[in-house]
């Protein structure tokens, strides 16, 4: 009962002492009335009033209540709160994603490219800025992360036609996205995922045109 009073009542408050009408001060769901709007000093001089008010009148053991109803209305942020349910939902498909893909660390990868070579981890960070090779950030810093099925392991090199989807895909702009695209069936491939053709040694450049220019079309 007091909730209900609280956020749906229209108090008017007493009259300042300089003189004047009534002011209208209102819970959730109202405003305050035209003459009197929020900005600036102004805002904090009309919540004053009103605290003051329901100090005066409403029941102590309803002050608390009528607190917490204020603050909730006041630090409420349902904008902020969507762009944490989204960063959080992302997070976890993120997750679940690398649960499922078979990942080098950059040294492990450097070493599948140039097994001999003193400056592999350079080689890896340079096809990632190309967006031929897959690296998926983690963490602040970030430590990127290699899904295992670019790599042609006996020839020392990301296989030609993961560097090409990679490239056409914009893998250097949005690695999670790409990742995820290699695992999605796709109807041109009858049901089938870009990872699969892969490892059957079936994908060509010009299926992974076909799916580009599907996905494109929004078919």
């Amino acid at each position: 009962m007091a909730e209900n009073r609280t956020r749906r009542m229209v108090i008017k408050a007493p009259a300042a002492k300089s003189g004047g009408g009534p002011r209208v001060v209102a819970g959730r769901g109202h405003r305050l009335s035209a003459d009197h709007p929020i900005g600036g000093g102004r805002g904090v001089e009309v919540a004053g009033e009103f605290v003051e008010y329901v100090t005066r009148n409403a029941p102590r053991g309803e002050w608390a209540l009528i607190a917490k109803l204020i603050l909730d209305e006041a630090f409420a942020d349902p904008v902020g709160t969507r762009a944490g349910d989204l960063a959080g939902a992302a997070a976890e498909r993120r997750q679940s994603l690398l649960e499922q893909v078979a990942t080098l660390k950059a040294g492990e990868a450097g070493r599948v490219l140039a097994p001999r070579a003193r400056e592999s981890r350079t080689l890896v960070k340079k096809l990632r800025d190309e967006g031929v090779l897959l690296g998926l950030p983690l963490g602040r810093r970030p430590d990127y992360h290699y899904p295992a099925f670019q790599f042609d392991t006996v020839h020392h090199r990301v296989w030609p036609i993961v560097a090409y989807a990679n490239s056409r895909l914009g893998a250097a702009e949005d690695p999670w996205g790409v990742t995820s695209w290699w695992r999605t069936p796709s109807d041109i491939l009858d049901g089938r995922t870009p990872l699969q053709e892969l490892e059957d040694g079936d994908l060509t450049e010009i299926a992974v045109d076909n799916m580009i220019s599907a996905a494109e079309r929004g078919m």
